[in-house]
């Protein structure tokens, strides 16, 4: 919605239920177009969905915590990351980190690898998480996302 924009009652009703139904998304990702194009899918499949972002994996875990701090549980929904970023750390070990404080928080991965290399990196590795091929596509981007919105 627009900064300034009036609110029609029924649409106010519409985006109160929106809020009372809240998800929160964590985007991680340091490419300023793969965070454009997120946010036009998001857009188009939950006009008004509030996310966050970060572009490296140290920022990521940092709001994470503090989040999940405040709320007591799951800080979000949905965890997308890259697996190269910006810093030291990658994708994986934010992936990693988060799963020893948030089992239950579901992370999508994305990257250029194929299925086979990004799935022989993680060979052994117990409820890994959804991968999501780059270059990415608005179609397989919303068969990915509706299952947590």
């Amino acid at each position: 919605m627009t900064q300034g924009a009036t609110v029609e009652p029924t649409e106010r009703k519409d985006r109160l239920s929106l809020i009372a139904n809240a998800k929160s998304l964590l985007v991680i990702e340091d490419d300023l177009s793969m965070i454009q194009f997120i946010d036009t899918v998001l857009d188009d499949m939950k006009p008004g969905l509030e996310w966050d972002y970060v572009t490296t994996g140290e920022e990521a875990i940092e709001l994470i915590r503090r989040k999940g701090e405040t709320k007591g549980e799951d800080p979000y929904s949905l965890v997308i990351t890259d697996i190269f970023l910006e810093g030291e750390m990658t994708g994986f070990d934010v992936w990693l980190d988060c799963m020893q404080l948030y089992p239950k928080m579901p992370f999508v991965i994305t990257s250029c690898l194929s299925f086979d290399r990004y799935f022989s990196i993680l060979r052994g590795v117990i409820n890994t998480p959804v991968y999501l091929p780059k270059p990415l596509t608005v179609t397989r981007c919303q068969s990915v996302f509706q299952e947590y919105f």
